[in-house]
């Protein structure tokens, strides 16, 4: 019979493995979830950008495209400048 110590040290080897490839797993998870976060942030910035600049430039020059191009530029820089 094994004493308790013994027992935990026998446990402890044979789960060992299986533990790290978990908490492996867990961390990718949270790397994968962070990653599309930041982008998710990136893109709605950037949307934001593009809408209001076209807005603001239909209303004051009358010309739509150049002006989503300006803020969606503008949208994903800030959302950059914001990240760090």
């Amino acid at each position: 019979m094994l004493s308790r110590d013994q027992a935990e040290a026998a446990s402890d080897a044979v789960l060992k493995p299986r533990r790290q490839q978990l908490a492996d797993r867990q961390e990718r998870k949270r790397q994968r979830e962070e990653f599309w976060e930041i982008h998710r942030q990136k893109a709605a910035t950037g949307l934001v950008g593009f809408g209001l600049a076209g807005t603001a430039g239909y209303y004051a020059v009358g010309d739509v495209f150049p002006w989503n191009l300006l803020g969606l530029g503008i949208g994903f820089g800030l959302a950059t400048i914001c990240r760090r």
